[in-house]
């Protein structure tokens, strides 16, 4: 598949998304609002954190993540609100140390609720700057990210969001860097006072990171199997990485990515919750095709 393409409200940041977000925070700083945060723990296995299809070596691994959001919210008038704030999201790999990473940075969104009570459609934009620190360093870089979210409550039981988000990461080492664009639906349904059960599709188009075992030959490092012509390999550049505990090249690809998950979460009190997720998703584009199951299980608390 082709590049994902970024609007150009994204493209014209440029390297100054801090700067514009740092103007729209000042902005709302000294207005009048009310505070929330959150955090989420997970432990994620997945089968599949090489990218790749079962013969160019597909590894499983353990993940630890944690979610930490918090925003400030001023109300403005015909059912508006301004919101200002910040993320950090932070993943460490149990297995292969080399994928641990951190991204941190301040977000501002705007809402517009269409009408009075808990039944009409609310719609929020948000974007987001932030800072990507890595154990590997050729990972560490800047991310941008805006977010189009339209929200419906049909009952008081059950909610359905879109979402559509556009993303750009720049990384010291590009083969690391990519853009995308995602296009996701998902249907909650509220089980009883206590117990959630939600369901998701996802669609994204643009980079991914794909890792082959790597094999030394006479012609430098390749792909291992990859055959080539006349006795020599031909096959396309990659990075050589030590990110695992034996050599891979590194691909970036652009290819599709269609997801599907569900996840249940049992409330712990008005403000924690279980929750216990298992996707599977199918990457492809018009030479490569594979699969990545993964289960997570954690909590996440609302203060």
């Amino acid at each position: 598949m082709g590049r994902a393409k970024i609007p150009t409200v994204i493209r014209r940041l440029g390297s100054r998304p801090l700067r514009l977000l740092a103007l729209l925070a000042a902005l709302g700083v000294a207005a009048s609002h009310v505070y929330g945060a959150a955090v989420t723990a997970l432990a994620i296995w997945q089968d599949n954190v090489t990218n790749t299809t079962p013969a160019g070596g597909r590894l499983p691994a353990w993940m630890l993540s944690v979610l930490a959001s918090d925003e400030l919210r001023r109300e403005l008038p015909d059912d508006n609100a301004f919101f200002i704030g910040g993320n950090l999201e932070s993943e460490a790999c149990l297995d292969y140390h080399g994928l641990n990473s951190a991204t941190a940075g301040p977000t501002v969104g705007f809402q517009h609720k269409f009408g009075l009570g808990a039944y009409v459609p609310t719609l929020r934009l948000d974007l987001a700057a932030g800072g990507i620190a890595a154990t590997e360093s050729a990972r560490a870089g800047w991310s941008d990210k805006a977010t189009l979210s339209l929200g419906q409550r049909f009952t008081e039981a059950l909610r359905l969001d879109l979402t559509g988000e556009w993303s750009r990461t720049d990384t010291r080492d590009e083969i690391f860097a990519n853009a995308a664009t995602v296009l996701a639906a998902a249907l909650a349904c509220d089980l009883n006072d206590r117990w959630r059960l939600k369901a998701g599709v996802r669609w994204r188009n643009g980079g991914v990171v794909s890792y082959y075992r790597a094999q030394w030959t006479a012609w430098g490092w390749a792909p291992s199997g990859y055959g080539g012509y006349g006795g020599e390999y031909d096959y396309p550049d990659g990075r050589l990485v030590t990110t695992f505990d034996r050599p891979y090249l590194a691909y970036r690809l652009y290819a599709d990515t269609l997801s599907y998950a569900v996840t249940l979460s049992p409330a712990l009190g008005p403000n924690t919750a279980l929750v216990f997720t298992g996707e599977f998703s199918v990457t492809e584009n018009e030479s490569v095709r594979y699969v990545n199951h993964l289960i997570s299980a954690g909590v996440t608390h609302r203060f």
